[in-house]
């Protein structure tokens, strides 16, 4: 067509310069020619142009000529005006003629063109025909070859569907194993079984009625029966009369893509899942054309349908209205390359949700913004796990600063990590700034602050808590408080321990209290010392003066019983003295015991001997059951003795005269049990749980009452426990008496008894020189007589100054010192005869009301040899002097 079209174009041309060429002769030769030219000169260049270039240029050319003619050759010259009228006539003849003569040469040329171009064609098709003959067979060579070495799967079948060819590669590809076996099965075995209807009762008849046609469909492996997907490609085969003959097919092997395109599907599905799991979905921007695309969880965080067109506005109409300008502002940033990761708020429906949005930029190939690729994470969730942490911390900061306990948490290097308002307080600084800080850097008290710490390592380095019942601290005011604190360790993920918790409670009130009551009990105990002190300062005397009177025959029975009454009530008194001091000693574990081993009848015998008098006094009977088989106790014998005496004088005071009393010992497993009995008042059931308290009688009525200051039974279980035995009390009520059990441990093996010591008759007696020294003078005279009747020689001093004079002029062998004398305390005369040549050896004894064991303890280190108290028991002082 080009070709044909530029033919046309160079006719018009060469016709258009023939015109020129015999308007240039007929315009310079009109000397030749005259004035009126021959026109018709133009037909030859019109006949040419039609034989050429057809009617058109027929036309053309007669057009161009009678213009020409009009305007270069006919006067008025370069004008189309005519003035003659001959000259008109001459140009419509050129027209007319020139049209006839181009619709007569384009008529002989048309018709001569005919008839040539039928026999080229002619001849042309039959160049064809043979050339197709001969390609259609080298074209069949050629596909049946290419058909074969092909790795695609190519095949043909008729319009039945019987395969007519199948090339190696599709016989591989279905698992066939030979040609034959390819041909004998119906195409449609080709596929899978769910494919097959498909394909010859939809694809193939659509493939017959267009020509052609492509499907991604299944093949069928005939050995492993596997799914085979490929591009099925059909196309119809016709024969040389164009009439269908079957089909032919090129498929493609997909499987791999098929498959990647699964996995990449799960894996597609599986990222949807996770990110609807983690509520994190992602988003691209083009902001070249302002489009924004949202994952299936995007949608789902924005609350729009999946689909709706998005762009960079519709996001942020999504937006929390107060977040507007502030993503707006990120994303620009974003946009010049700064990070974008924001949190902010969306509206979605009537709710609000909370998102964090990370982004990266994406670029074009010439390093242009083309966007940005980012993900969108729904944190509400989070958000309000975080508000309702922040409250729960505010409200645990509420209750640990509310607390009136130092709260606090410190690291291995002792920095505080945590410190309520309470320890703020004491180090004068807010809580806050406490985190970071150690006790070296709040507390001046260096010894305090070396304690805390070596208690904190304690606590992390043994991963055990630490219970400190007293500390004390310095407060920041200079006061010092005293508390009680429990260390804890708070171990990590992998059970190690780097920091602790502590709770400290302020005990600065209750040490105070307890220091109180320690002075209190101080000053009791040195009551009781002075009341025991003064009231066995006259007792004394009184005792020493029963002893003279004892020493005379009295022949007057009244004066016998006034004596002995006295002697029975000054004891009663001593005794209720000792009780009184013995139990204070014993509550506060002052009391010491001397133990030994013995036999359970030893101390029997001496509660009995002890008792006696008083039960005797009273015309009461006592009957004593022992056991057969002796019973070792090991304890301290006076101790236990006195407890069992006091157990009988309980129950001789509470017992009528002439009533019983019973001791019954026995043995039960590795315990002996001693019982003592009464026929007494008995004890009532709401007293008897309480019958061993403090202060505690059996019978507080008028009628009953026996004195006594209730301490007998509590002195009893106190000495009975401290020996690992028990005690118990029972009675059947008002009236029906008591049952006071023992039970003491005793030993596995046996221990012979100890040879009986002389009778106190049977002693020998030793003469001394005795200094007495007592500012009460009755006491000391009364004594001083008791001593010389004895046969000692006597000397007395009342205060300590003369007794370290007359010492030194006397030289004693023995000084009976009492401790409160009014210039020098009994402990420094002690000290000052000791440091004297002539009392260096001296036996000093103490003979002092004040008898508890820190006295004891006092008169042993300045220098005491003995500590007897008042009233003095003449007969022990006997014994101590025979033994010198």
């Amino acid at each position: 067509m080009i070709q044909i079209k530029y033919f046309f174009v160079n006719v018009y041309i060469a016709s258009t310069l023939a015109t020129a060429a015999i308007l240039f002769v007929l315009k310079n030769l009109q000397f030749v020619f005259g004035s009126s030219p021959p026109l018709l000169l133009f037909l030859s260049v019109i006949a040419f142009a039609a034989w050429y270039g057809g009617l058109r240029a027929g036309f053309f050319t007669t057009m161009l000529s009678a213009a020409a003619s009009a305007y270069f050759l006919i006067e008025p010259y370069d004008s189309f005006y005519i003035a003659s009228s001959s000259e008109i006539l001459r140009i419509i003849m050129l027209v007319s003629v020139g049209a006839i003569f181009s619709l007569i040469i384009t008529l002989l040329h048309n018709q001569e063109k005919r008839a040539l171009q039928t026999v080229m064609e002619r001849e042309e098709q039959l160049k064809q025909e043979i050339a197709k003959r001969n390609r259609t067979q080298a074209e069949r060579n050629l596909y049946i070859s290419l058909a074969k070495s092909s790795t695609e799967f190519i095949g043909m079948c008729d319009t039945k569907g019987v395969p007519i060819f199948i090339n190696d590669a599709g016989l591989s590809f279905l698992g066939l194993d030979s040609l034959e076996q390819g041909l004998k099965t119906p195409v449609k075995e080709f596929f899978f079984p769910e494919d097959q209807a498909f394909i010859m009762e939809e694809f193939y008849p659509a493939v017959f009625q267009n020509g052609r046609g492509e499907v991604e469909i299944r093949f069928r492996h005939f050995k492993t029966g596997k799914a085979l997907w490929v591009i099925h490609n059909v196309f119809t085969l016709k024969d040389l009369n164009d009439k269908i003959i079957g089909l032919g097919t090129l498929s493609t092997n997909i499987t791999k893509r098929k498959q990647a395109e699964e996995a990449l599907r799960e894996s597609q599905m599986d990222l949807n899942h996770a990110q609807a799991v983690a509520h994190i979905g992602n988003w691209r921007m083009d902001i070249c054309n302002n489009r924004l695309e949202l994952s299936d969880e995007n949608f789902q965080i924005f609350g729009i349908p999946k689909g709706t067109p998005l762009t960079y506005q519709s996001f942020l109409d999504c937006v929390h209205p107060e977040d507007r300008l502030f993503v707006d502002a990120a994303w620009k940033d974003a946009l010049t390359g700064k990070s974008y990761d924001i949190e902010h708020r969306l509206i979605v429906g009537q709710k609000v949700k909370w998102v964090r949005e990370l982004a990266v930029l994406e670029f074009d190939e010439n390093g242009s913004v083309r966007g940005a690729f980012g993900t969108t994470e729904d944190i509400t969730d989070i958000k309000s796990s975080q508000e309702a942490l922040q409250h729960e911390r505010a409200f645990l900061r509420q209750v640990i600063d509310a607390a009136p306990s130092m709260i606090f948490v410190k690291d291995r290097e002792g920095r505080y990590l945590l410190g309520n308002e309470a320890v703020a307080q004491a180090y004068g600084i807010r809580p806050e700034s406490l985190v970071g800080l150690t006790d070296e850097n709040l507390n001046p008290n260096d010894d305090e602050v070396t304690r805390f710490y070596q208690d904190d390592l304690d606590v992390i380095n043994n991963r055990k808590p630490k219970r400190i019942l007293e500390d004390k601290l310095t407060h920041a005011d200079g006061s010092v408080h005293w508390y009680s604190a429990v260390k804890i360790p708070l171990l990590d993920d992998d059970a190690s321990c780097n920091k602790l918790l502590g709770v400290a409670t302020d005990i600065t009130d209750r040490k105070r209290a307890e220091e109180a009551l320690q002075l209190a009990d101080r000053r009791k105990d040195e009551f009781l010392a002075m009341l025991a002190h003064e009231l066995r300062n006259p007792l004394a005397p009184i005792r020493n003066a029963v002893q003279l009177l004892k020493m005379k025959e009295a022949s007057d029975p009244t004066l016998t019983w006034s004596r002995n009454v006295i002697d029975r009530q000054v004891t009663h008194l001593a005794r209720l003295l000792d009780d009184l001091l013995d139990v204070a000693r014993i509550m506060q574990g002052k009391i010491t015991l001397k133990t030994e081993r013995f036999e359970l009848v030893d101390i029997v015998n001496n509660a009995v001997e002890a008792s006696y008098p008083l039960i005797e006094s009273r015309s009461q009977d006592l009957i004593i059951s022992k056991a057969t088989t002796p019973q070792w106790i090991e304890g301290d014998r006076v101790r236990l003795a006195q407890a069992l005496s006091n157990l009988l004088n309980n129950a001789a005071k509470y017992t009528s005269e002439g009533g019983k009393i019973t001791l019954s010992t026995m043995e039960e497993g590795s315990n002996a049990v001693i019982e003592i009995r009464d026929t007494g008042i008995g004890i009532a059931p709401d007293t008897l749980p309480h019958i061993f308290d403090l202060f505690t009688q059996a019978d507080h009525s008028l009628a009953h009452s026996q004195g006594g200051l209730g301490i007998g039974l509590t002195l009893v279980r106190q000495l009975v426990e401290i020996h690992g035995g028990t005690i118990t009390a029972a009675s059947d009520g008002i009236g029906q008496g008591s049952l006071f059990t023992v039970r003491l441990p005793t030993l596995s093996m046996d221990s012979t008894a100890s040879k009986p010591a002389l009778p106190e008759s049977e002693l020998p007696i030793s003469q001394f020189r005795i200094l007495v020294v007592d500012d009460y003078t009755d006491a000391a005279e009364s004594l001083t007589m008791l001593l010389q009747a004895e046969g000692h020689e006597v000397e007395m001093a009342n205060c300590g100054i003369k007794a370290i004079e007359l010492a030194q002029v006397f030289h004693p062998q023995v000084v009976l010192l009492d401790i409160g004398l009014p210039d020098l305390d009994g402990y420094e005369v002690a000290k000052r005869l000791r440091a004297l040549p002539e009392t260096r050896n001296t036996i000093l004894i103490a003979l002092t009301g004040y008898g508890q064991t820190e006295d004891r303890e006092f008169s042993k280190s300045a220098g005491f040899n003995y500590h007897l108290l008042k009233p003095l028991n003449f007969e022990e002082l006997s014994t101590l002097l025979t033994t010198l």
